[in-house]
């Protein structure tokens, strides 16, 4: 089924690790080099030689590359909020020192969208049991929000929050963000795209019947 398997949660040691296991390369393909904002098939990765070489019309915007920084910081954010049990008001600064820079050579950028990033982090954390409510009539029988990897959880409740609150994002653009985050990071993509098509049918049903 779509519905993954319950995920054992982590224990986080003293100095912050990586957010989370991540393929070398997988992100530069995918913000570099993936213009349609769409997950990369696994015969399309290019070598990781050949990342930092992609001619800039072959890039993605830097507005768009931002944007996208943005939204991968605000999952890593949740995820270390709940892997650490610290509050937001300490992870946040925590993840600008350690992972913030890579973050930003990784996407070829000076600095993420700083205003999307505080938005996304502090309105699902503040509103996370409704956003939780919505989301989970769209789950199997019987499952809860517990029953989800971190990592695939984070995504759903961020994407619910540009889903529901920031009409101007057009909703494909949503879906194929933070599925493609789900790809990069080791969560059940497949599972958060089908997910994302039906809250997006709830939460913007005009938009997805005119394609």
């Amino acid at each position: 089924g779509l519905i993954p398997g319950a995920r054992t949660r982590a224990v986080m040691p003293p100095v912050p690790p990586s957010p989370w296991p991540q393929p070398p390369g997988a992100l530069k393909c995918w913000t570099m080099i993936n213009p349609d904002h769409s997950p990369i098939d696994e015969d399309d990765r290019p070598d990781d030689a050949s990342l930092g070489e992609a001619p800039e019309e072959e890039r993605r915007p830097l507005s768009v590359r931002r944007r996208s920084a943005s939204r991968l910081a605000a999952v890593q954010t949740l995820f270390q909020v709940w892997a650490s049990e610290r509050p937001a008001t300490e992870v946040v600064p925590s993840f600008r020192n350690h992972f913030l820079p890579t973050l930003l050579t990784d996407f070829d950028i000076d600095r993420i969208d700083e205003d999307h990033y505080t938005s996304v982090v502090f309105t699902v954390l503040d509103r996370r049991e409704d956003i939780d409510a919505m989301i989970m009539p769209l789950l199997k029988d019987g499952w809860t929000m517990d029953r989800l990897s971190e990592v695939d959880r984070s995504a759903l409740r961020a994407a619910c929050i540009e889903l529901q609150s920031l009409a101007h994002v057009p909703v494909r653009t949503v879906m194929n963000e933070y599925t493609a985050i789900a790809e990069t990071c080791g969560g059940d993509y497949a599972f958060v795209n089908a997910v994302l098509d039906r809250l997006s049918r709830d939460l913007r049903k005009a938009e997805m019947d005119a394609g």
